[in-house]
């Protein structure tokens, strides 16, 4: 339960996506903690990243609210979401390949929906997203030469760039090797002292040190929702999810 008096950093009611006559998200009702890691698994199919795009912007929802900060950002497009803290990243990594590494960051601070006090400030928010993953030593690299494990860390530090309240990650782990994976965990954790952190991950393995909180959407909707330990531990969600 949420602290008396204070509101979630994200609050869902009754969120709801149809295409045509097929139900992707059937009144999804959740509160995301201000200052928690929150993990989102759930079988392939079952609107993780429908989920996502809608809380994002990127989709409108058929019915339901979106609250983040208080308000109501239900038809607020991707933008003014991005305006007020609110940044994702994608399956796929989608960067400038052939520019630097700085120049990526540069371009995601300066975005018209980022920037709010002009280049130096851009600039500023660059450098400190460079910094927090751990990518100084790139900064001049062409994104085309680096190792994938370090175009996903980069594709991070463009959603930092514009400060934050809630990061939305999807599937970060995918496609890194182990040892990247565990790097990755531990620069999620760092992050999460600065923003809120909401996860789709399927490497349970390594999402599951991170998150805090765990919730499990199958057909659209939430199966359970809770502490890791409490959530895996129902054997509704052993049978359905992890067979």
């Amino acid at each position: 339960m949420t602290p008396a008096g204070s509101e979630p950093v994200l609050l869902l009611r009754g969120l709801g996506k149809a295409f045509g006559s097929v139900e992707v998200l059937g009144g999804i009702d959740l509160d995301i903690r201000a200052g928690l890691r929150h993990l989102i698994i759930g079988p392939n199919g079952a609107g993780k990243t429908t989920l996502f795009n809608v809380i994002t912007g990127q989709l409108k929802p058929t019915h339901g609210s979106v609250r983040f900060l208080g308000e109501d950002i239900t038809r607020f497009p991707p933008y003014r979401r991005a305006r007020i803290g609110m940044s994702r990243t994608f399956q796929v990594a989608s960067l400038f390949q052939h520019l630097s590494v700085w120049d990526n960051l540069l371009l995601a601070a300066s975005a018209p929906g980022i920037m709010r006090t002009g280049i130096k400030h851009a600039a500023a928010s660059a450098e400190k997203a460079l910094v927090q993953c751990g990518l100084e030593r790139k900064r001049s690299v062409p994104v085309a030469t680096l190792a994938y494990g370090e175009q996903r860390r980069l594709e991070i530090a463009l959603t930092l760039t514009g400060s934050p309240r809630l990061l939305l990650l999807d599937e970060p782990m995918a496609g890194l090797t182990q040892e990247e994976r565990v790097a990755l965990a531990g620069q999620i954790i760092d992050l999460s002292r600065e923003a809120t952190i909401l996860l789709i991950e399927h490497d349970l393995e390594v999402a599951l040190q991170i998150a805090e909180r765990l919730t499990v959407l199958n057909l659209g909707r939430i199966l359970r929702d809770g502490t890791p330990e409490d959530v895996l531990g129902d054997a509704e969600v052993r049978r359905i999810y992890l067979g």
